[in-house]
């Protein structure tokens, strides 16, 4: 049998097994640590995430779409966002792998699920996961990290390096190894079970509004990091500043569609946008920054999001 470990279902979780999650979805190169950070007159739990080798977000971190429904689709099966290490051992997505001189052989998998419900996957679903991964059902562990959960909350704020990862290398270029360190800041959204069915705020929205990225880069000639940094910022995306992450995704459907164009996302302004990014250039020595942290549009979203 698939060893199921709940942090968020059937029981509370907590901030702890937020950071032990977020270390697992990194393939134990990053950490994560739970803080209280000002934001204006407010104080916010947040989260501070890190790792020394950023290409494992690209090994990892990114979803594993193709294996399982995402939340989004409308299915009477089990539906869930699936990442984390156990995707190496089928080098999935393709595209990614094909990047990486990298190859995961073994026979144990660990993987993140985060359903939108506070529901465990059956046998079924997890006979399914170790099947895409190739291994004995017996072999594989799931971490189950609903969105509406404190774990949820917290490894899903601690993607704002998935995000600023993303926009450096699958839009822009970069190759993976030249992005030598990565490190964010995010609040933390408070649980809410109406999450995708009513406003109120995600964690989204704190990754947008109040997501800090530092990330060291070794840049070729001719790279523009300080363009970069200033078309990844919120404030200069007119379609996504000052939104919630609702009002984007679930009325006005610019975020989620049924082809989920990441490339289009990102060239909208929609997808893959963060408040602040501090791009250091270890080839020259300068920083590139661009964006604030938004503490007044976050406390709107935090208290009115209507």
């Amino acid at each position: 049998h698939v060893t199921v470990i709940d942090t968020g279902v059937n029981v509370k979780g907590g901030f702890k097994a937020a950071e032990y999650v977020t270390k697992a979805a990194l393939c134990g190169f990053g950490e994560a640590k739970t803080i209280m950070a000002k934001y204006g007159s407010m104080h916010l739990p947040a989260v501070v995430a890190y790792t020394d080798l950023p290409a494992i977000i690209a090994i990892s971190y990114y979803v594993w779409p193709e294996v399982m429904h995402p939340p989004h689709v409308k299915t009477d099966e089990y539906s869930a966002w699936v990442s984390g290490p156990g995707k190496a051992l089928k080098q999935k997505p393709e595209k990614v792998y094909a990047k990486l001189d990298y190859k995961d052989e073994g026979s144990v998998a660990v993987l993140l699920v985060q359903p939108r419900g506070k529901q465990l996957p059956d046998e079924s679903v997890a006979e399914k996961l170790a099947n895409a991964c190739g291994i004995n059902p017996e072999n594989l562990y799931l971490l189950v990290t609903p969105t509406n959960s404190i774990v949820g909350s917290v490894q899903v704020s601690a993607r704002t390096m998935e995000d600023g990862f993303w926009r450096l290398t699958e839009y822009y270029g970069i190759s993976y190894d030249r992005v030598e360190e990565i490190m964010t800041l995010t609040p933390i959204a408070p649980v809410s079970p109406k999450v995708f069915r009513e406003p109120c705020p995600w964690a989204d929205d704190m990754i947008r509004h109040g997501g800090v990225l530092h990330a060291w880069i070794y840049s070729k000639e001719g790279e523009d990091l300080q363009k970069m940094a200033e078309e990844m910022v919120i404030e200069n995306n007119p379609k996504s500043f000052g939104k919630s992450f609702y009002q984007l995704a679930v009325i006005e459907k610019k975020y989620i569609g049924p082809e989920y164009d990441l490339v289009r996302l990102a060239e909208e302004g929609c997808g893959f946008v963060i408040a602040e990014a501090c791009l250091y250039d270890t080839r020259v020595g300068r920083m590139y920054r661009a964006g604030r942290v938004h503490d007044n549009i976050l406390e709107k979203l935090l208290s009115n999001p209507w």
